[in-house]
């Protein structure tokens, strides 16, 4: 910023030295406070073109802590992420929805008062096996999910998991990619709602038909998920039922947060219930493998790499 010029002539005594000092002092203050606003300004109504630059540009928030300061509650951030999903929804088309809070970590952050729900669009999803580049966002953070395929929309009349599971195609190995705008450390469930819960990529492993029966829906309770590195090392080992009792009830979850915008799910849509762990940082290099096993006495994988 160019300061404005100040026409003072030392060999002039018009003004006493105390006034010119006093004004002088003042001006840096102004021009300080200027500076200041002008890396920190943000306001509501600001966010989701924010969040859609800063998104399509792979880079972070420059004004997240402004932003922390504003988006102070579960109800302000949901308000921020339909604005936000309003922008994406212009750009792609909507693919998928993802839940975040069934795991008792997310659950637990104060001010959350039910799960979050976020969008994923076409374009965001690779095949199994993908490489993802670190050059696709400025900071990415990886995750074993689990997902799930709409068979109809008689899926928006569930209220139970039984009388969901008849309306469900497909469940697969899924993990997915995020790319945080801001330092989410600690975790602000706040600005994560907001900011449609830092959706970037997701890579879709193998899948099993989903069978009807009370049998089928209890191995999603007792599967055993793990998550492991290119050495074999474990990084994550938790039980179906990590994920709100069972993962299926991200549907439910999913299912009543578009009811309350006046959506509905369709045939085809695809649901990610949440986290068997917290996010970790990927590296280069790094190579991640989740394991489901005993879904419906099937064993299903996904993998992806980073470079």
């Amino acid at each position: 910023m160019r300061h404005p010029e100040q026409h003072l002539d030392p060999t002039r005594h018009t003004c006493p030295r105390a006034a010119i000092t006093v004004a002088l002092v003042a001006l840096v203050v102004v021009c300080a406070s200027v500076l200041g606003h002008t890396r920190q300004a943000c306001s509501l109504d600001t966010w989701a073109n924010d969040v859609v630059t800063t998104w399509k540009a792979r880079a972070m928030l420059t004004n997240a802590p402004c932003y922390a300061g504003v988006i102070t509650s579960m109800d302000i951030g949901r308000t921020m992420r339909d604005r936000v999903i309003e922008r994406f929804d212009e750009m792609f088309p909507r693919a998928a929805y993802k839940v975040v809070g069934l795991d008792p970590v997310n659950a637990a952050l104060p001010g959350v008062d039910r799960p979050m729900v976020g969008v994923m669009y076409v374009g965001m999803f690779l095949p199994n096996g993908a490489t993802i580049p670190m050059s696709s966002a400025a900071r990415l953070i990886t995750e074993p999910d689990f997902l799930i395929s709409v068979a109809d929309e008689g899926i928006n009349d569930a209220t139970t998991l039984e009388q969901a599971l008849p309306h469900l195609d497909r469940i697969y190995g899924f993990i997915e990619v995020l790319a945080p705008l801001f330092n989410n450390a600690p975790p602000n469930p706040f600005l994560m709602q907001a900011s449609n819960l830092m959706a970037r990529w997701g890579v879709i492993g193998e899948s099993i038909k989903v069978t009807p029966t009370a049998e089928f829906l209890r191995s999603l309770e007792t599967m055993t998920v793990t998550f492991t590195d290119g050495d074999g090392k474990v990084l994550a080992k938790q039980p179906g039922s990590y994920l709100g009792v069972n993962p299926l009830n991200g549907v439910l979850v999913v299912v009543e947060e578009l009811k309350r915008r006046g959506e509905r799910l369709r045939a085809g849509d695809l649901i990610s219930s949440g986290s068997y762990m917290p996010p970790m940082p990927v590296t280069a290099g790094l190579y991640t493998k989740t394991l489901y096993e005993g879904i419906g006495g099937t064993t299903l994988t996904a993998d992806a790499s980073y470079r």
